[in-house]
This record gives C-alpha cells, sequence and structure tokens, in this order.
C-alpha cells in the first residue's frame, strides 16, 4: 500500500500528457459517465460503451444495448456518440459504434493577421468491436477502427482545393477478475496508427497535390475497478502515452461513484490537469483536474428503463463551462 501511494504521488508532480496531437479529440470521453469519472474505467464497464473503455468488457453484455451521446461544449466544440452492442451466447458480445468531434465557427486570418472566411473541423471515427471471455477469469477483446478527419472544407470548396483523408488502427484490451469485486484491466490503443493526407491547397501556386502523414499517440491504459465497499465503487487507472520520436509521458486517473437507495448515482474524479497546457506552463497548486457527474434509471414502460448521465466539465484554461448528456438502454 505504502509503494502504491508513492508512485501515485509521484506521477500527480512529475507527469504530462501528450495532448495536441492527432486524434485529440477522440481522447475527450466518450460519454458522461466516463467523464464524470476521470476517465479511469478500462476495468469497468458503462451499459451502451462498452468499446470505448475496454473491448473485452463487451462478454459482459447480457443483452443488446444502445449507448447515445450529445455533448454541447463551450467554445463552439461538440461530440456526439453512437453506439450499439449485442451479446452473443455464451460468453461474447459485438459492438459498432460511430464518434464525431468537431468545432464549429472558427475565425480565418490571411498572414496579415485579417481575417477571412469562418470555418469548421470535424473528425468521424467508426469501430467495429469483439470481445470473449477465455474462462470465468479471463476476457480479451479488439476493437478495429476507421478515421475520416475534415478541415475547412467551406474554404476548400470556395476557394477550388480539396482534401481527403483517412486512418485505420485497432486496440487490444483484457481483463483479468480477481474476484466479483475487484478486476483489472488494460488496453494498448491506436496501435499501427498512421493520418494518411491528400490535400491540394486552394491558393497553391504550383497546383500540385501534398501527401503527408501524421502519427498519433501510442496509448496503453492499466486500471482497477473496486467495489468492495458498501455501495461505492472507486476506479484508478494509469496511461501510458508514448509520443511517436520523442518520449514518454503518464497520467494517473481516479474515479469514485457512490449509489443511493433509488439507484441514483453520485460520481467525482480527478486526474492530473498537465498536458492540457505546455510543459513549460507553471501550474500553481495540485496538477489536478476534478470532474462531477449524476447518473439516474428513468423509467419509460414497465419495467424498461433508460439511463440518463450527465457529467459537468469546469474547463482547463478558462474556455467556459461545458455540459455533457449520455443515455443508455438495454433490450
Amino acid at each position: 500500500m505504502k509503494l502504491f501511494c508513492i508512485i501515485f504521488i509521484l506521477n500527480i508532480i512529475f507527469a504530462d500528457y501528450g495532448g495536441g496531437y492527432a486524434g485529440s479529440g477522440f481522447r475527450y470521453g466518450s460519454n458522461a459517465r466516463e467523464f464524470s469519472l476521470a476517465g479511469a474505467l478500462v476495468a469497468d464497464k458503462t451499459p451502451g460503451f462498452y468499446a470505448f473503455s475496454n473491448p473485452a468488457l463487451l462478454q459482459y453484455a447480457k443483452s443488446s444495448q444502445i449507448g447515445l451521446s450529445l455533448q454541447s461544449m463551450s467554445l463552439d466544440r461538440s461530440i456526439q456518440t453512437f453506439s450499439f452492442v449485442k451479446n452473443i451466447p455464451p460468453s461474447a458480445g459485438v459492438g459498432i459504434a460511430l464518434l464525431r468531434y468537431g468545432t464549429d465557427n472558427i475565425i480565418g486570418r490571411d498572414y496579415m493577421n485579417r481575417e477571412t472566411d469562418q470555418f469548421s473541423i470535424y473528425e468521424t471515427e467508426g469501430i467495429m468491436s469483439f470481445g470473449v471471455a477465455m474462462g470465468r477469469k479471463i476476457a480479451g477483446g479488439i476493437n478495429i477502427k476507421i478515421f475520416f478527419p475534415n478541415i475547412a472544407s467551406e474554404i476548400m470548396d470556395k476557394y477550388g482545393g480539396h482534401q481527403k483523408g483517412n486512418s485505420i488502427s485497432w486496440d487490444f484490451g483484457f481483463i483479468y477478475k480477481f474476484n466479483r469485486k475487484l478486476i483489472f484491466g488494460g488496453k494498448f490503443e491506436d496501435l499501427n496508427n498512421i493520418y494518411s493526407w491528400e490535400i491540394l491547397e486552394p491558393c497553391a501556386s504550383d497546383n500540385e497535390q501534398r501527401i503527408f502523414q501524421e502519427k498519433p499517440p501510442n496509448i496503453s491504459k492499466i486500471g482497477l475497478a473496486y467495489s468492495g465497499y458498501k455501495n461505492i465503487s472507486i476506479y484508478f487507472q494509469e496511461d501510458i502515452v508514448k509520443i511517436p520520436d520523442k518520449y514518454i509521458n503518464y497520467r494517473t486517473r481516479l474515479g469514485i461513484e457512490y449509489r443511493l437507495s433509488n439507484n441514483v448515482k453520485l460520481r467525482l474524479g480527478c486526474k492530473q490537469e498537465r498536458g492540457t497546457r505546455t510543459s513549460d506552463d507553471k501550474i500553481d497548486g495540485f496538477n489536478l483536474k476534478s470532474s462531477f457527474g449524476i447518473g439516474a434509471p428513468l423509467k419509460v414502460w414497465q419495467r424498461q428503463y433508460i439511463q440518463l448521465d450527465y457529467a459537468l466539465d469546469l474547463g482547463s484554461v478558462g474556455e467556459g463551462l461545458s455540459h455533457l448528456f449520455s443515455f443508455s438502454l438495454k433490450f
């Protein structure tokens, strides 16, 4: 226990995080529960959103599930998520999912810093997932992912340019069940992932198409989910972020969920702040960012319920509040 505390404190003090790289919007969080628990869910399942946490969790799907997330955020940012999960008896599950993130009303400027046209950017991720139990304690799963980025299509269309970007990658996840109350999980994200771009700039004098590539970070996650206390679940996760051809960073996440007698759940999370700012910025106080949320089942008919989850993002650099909503349904 002492060793665990020492490692936790050292990570909070010294760790940084690889933000600002390709695919960063997909690392924000796919649903409100995930965000409110600081993303520390590699070893725990969120109904309807299993594949985003860990594809190995799909073997827990005992019925078909749908997840829908609508996140309207500050600075004209938004994230939309749709996920479908289906169980495959006796101990497997499959899923498909779509996640789109984007920013609208970006003010363009020329080389003289004069305002030009407004434009938007967005990126869509499609996922096919499979998870299976290999005995009573071990399970594994994979995600196959394809990405379609789009940058400033309004300007491209107006001035005669065009762009084409895509990427294919995969994730591998596993879980080990020590007992009913303690689960260990791991996930390796964006394996063999390269963004390939083909762009014809609207104002290019040579009228030649340019081709280049970007490599997003490779992220490995390990974590624990513990539910041994009455009505309380604790989630811990450590991210190992490898920046291509540069360095390795770490980020610690911790989430706590408390269940009330009416099945309403209160959530609190914290994760390392550093990484939302540059490494050279001085951070006053603790290097932590907190998150909050609540979840409640809503009865729609007879014994059928819709799970409603809400999370509040306080912001990292004064960008304002963001409100995140998610819905899930089992049938």
